[in-house]
């Protein structure tokens, strides 16, 4: 019985660690209001070597635009995953209730098994609970 159980402890142990390697490292930042003004994506006079090295690096969008008319319903068609009209909160400030079930995108991660964390913004346009951001 114990050489069964120590043989389940080390194949567990082992995958594990193989999962744990193959996952990789999320780093979402979210920046709604700037356009195309860094240098990353071209422009010669903005001055951003930190998320130009991020970038280069990473994962860059060259083909994307808001479905937020403004920063809060910008921000919240991105975490949602929802057009801002699929759930009434296209106007600034309208502070909707989510549809029944809704789950923003940092659940998804922590299912996952990923940490997350909001250090600035919680400006979100819907009503909710905190932790779902």
């Amino acid at each position: 019985m114990r050489r069964i159980l120590s043989t389940l402890l080390i194949a567990t142990l082992f995958t594990t660690a193989a999962s744990a390697a193959d996952k990789p490292n999320i780093l979402w930042i979210t920046s709604e209001d700037h356009g195309p003004h860094m240098g990353c994506y071209g422009d010669t006079y903005a001055t951003t070597p930190n998320v130009d090295a991020l970038a280069a690096k990473g994962m860059l969008f060259k083909h994307c635009w808001s479905n937020g008319p403004v920063c809060a319903a910008a921000r919240t068609t991105i975490i949602a995953g929802m057009y801002s009209p699929s759930t009434g909160g296209q106007h600034m400030r309208s502070m909707v209730a989510m549809p029944e079930g809704t789950k923003m995108y940092p659940q998804f991660l922590r299912e996952a098994g990923y940490y997350c964390t909001n250090n600035s913004k919680t400006d979100y346009n819907f009503k909710g609970d905190d932790a779902a951001i």
